[in-house]
């Protein structure tokens, strides 16, 4: 079966964007860039809410790098009931039941499966128990405000911690696994 990974920037207070949409205070340098060409590259598809992909398609297919490149050739799914077409290159637009798919998705074969920013989406699968591992990069700045990565968790979920790469930045590197019963 192939594991769902939740990928996220996130502020020392909690915040995946800043009020807007605003993503402008990510620390993203070379160790970074080298940690997701380590750790992302081997992702086998990726999944986003509208907000998300619609700030994503706007702005990879014109970068360019190794992340453009990866990002642009993926196999993607936009889960929303709003958006009438999903034009990005290899994406594939779902307005029906988010979890039956991605439950159908893991039982597919190929690569890991990455969810970046998204957060009322992965809340929706945190919730049903789909996503097997939490990849947060704690940014060195308090928000104050803004949106809450982890919202509407409908109960307590204990998390084990399994790796911890401290980067020159000041950004540091998390991942979590939900905790075995």
């Amino acid at each position: 079966m192939r594991k769902v990974i939740m990928w996220d920037m996130v502020s020392v207070d909690g915040f995946f964007e800043a009020p807007g949409h605003d993503i402008d205070w990510f620390v993203f340098e070379d160790e970074l860039a080298a940690y997701i060409g380590e750790t992302q590259m081997e992702a086998g598809t990726l999944l986003f809410g509208r907000v998300t992909y619609e700030m994503m398609a706007a702005y990879w297919p014109s970068a360019e790098g190794d992340i453009a490149t990866f990002m642009n050739g993926a196999e993607k799914f936009v889960f929303s009931k709003t958006l009438q077409s999903a034009d990005w290159n290899n994406t594939t637009l779902i307005s029906a039941d988010a979890v039956a798919e991605v439950e159908r998705l893991k039982q597919r074969a190929g690569g890991t499966i990455f969810v970046f920013g998204s957060a009322d989406f992965a809340a929706t699968l945190t919730a049903r128990g789909l996503v097997d591992e939490y990849r947060l990069g704690i940014n060195p700045v308090l928000l104050g405000k803004g949106t809450p990565l982890f919202q509407n968790i409908p109960e307590r979920t204990k998390l084990d911690l399994t790796h911890i790469r401290p980067l020159k930045s000041g950004v540091v590197i998390l991942h979590y696994q939900p905790a075995r019963a």
